[in-house]
């Protein structure tokens, strides 16, 4: 891009009224120190929306056939090479899995109501992982507004403190009035400019967050499935407390969704 395009970008960003601009440079100046505030919670907004691509990518959470390589070790009641299998991919499932084979290989004799409660566990910790990021952006987004709401009243009651100190009976000195007050809501309309973006970014991201969790939970709940019908198959490896194929389908006793818990 030559310097005349961008020329035309900053001239195009300027704020216009009427036949005047006012480049947003001189307007970030005038409106104060909370600008510098918002300056920073935007460079935080920046990172976070980073952050939220990097840690919802699917590769990230659900890699492709891992879930077909896992069931392979399960089937064959390999929990050590299943853990191998997945300390060499870092994802949401395999930390799952990861936790469930080394369960396995410390308890054997582990009946399927375990199993199944520790990946529900570590289910829910994982799904609250994928979730933290994405509950930044609506704290940023609620937080923007207020500080420039600040940055409005501390300017308004600077302007009314030169209106009860001094005369502002001419047509001049109400001209500095309305300037003062103009400069007083700088600081809210960067707020919201912060704002709205953050809370399209955040109700963008909840969904892609609530989506790849329910992707999850499905892929675990297929493998704690195998790891259920393994044990069926080898009841005398099983604790004296007997599995039932008809718990299988039954939730957790936390009835919540790993959705429910990821928004915490």
């Amino acid at each position: 891009m030559n310097p005349a395009s961008f020329s035309i970008l900053a001239n195009a960003m300027d704020f216009v009224v009427g036949d005047k601009n006012y480049p947003l440079s001189d307007l970030f100046i005038k409106g104060g120190s909370i600008m510098w505030l918002l300056l920073l919670m935007s460079i935080v907004a920046v990172c976070v929306l980073i952050l939220c691509f990097v840690s919802i990518r699917k590769s990230s959470v659900l890699p492709e056939k891992m879930v077909e390589q896992a069931e392979n070790f399960i089937r064959k009641r390999d929990y050590s090479g299943l853990a191998t299998l997945c300390q060499e991919v870092d994802s949401c499932y395999t930390r799952i899995m990861l936790t469930v084979a080394n369960f396995m290989q410390q308890n054997p004799t582990a009946n399927f109501e375990e199993v199944r409660e520790l990946a529900s566990a570590e289910g829910g910790r994982q799904a609250g992982f994928l979730g933290r990021p994405v509950s930044w952006l609506s704290d940023i987004a609620a937080l923007a507004p207020m500080l420039g709401l600040l940055g409005t009243v501390v300017g308004m009651m600077k302007c009314f403190f030169e209106i009860a100190n001094g005369d502002f009976s001419g047509g001049q000195q109400r001209i500095d009035m309305a300037g003062g007050v103009a400069e007083a809501l700088i600081t809210t309309a960067g707020g919201l400019l912060l704002a709205i973006p953050a809370m399209i970014a955040f109700v963008w991201f909840r969904s892609r967050v609530h989506r790849r969790v329910g992707d999850l939970e499905a892929a675990v709940t297929h493998s704690i499935s195998v790891v259920a019908t393994q044990l069926q198959n080898h009841p005398g490896e099983q604790s004296a407390r007997p599995f039932r194929a008809e718990t299988l389908p039954h939730t957790a006793e936390d009835t919540r969704s790993w959705r429910d818990l990821g928004r915490n």
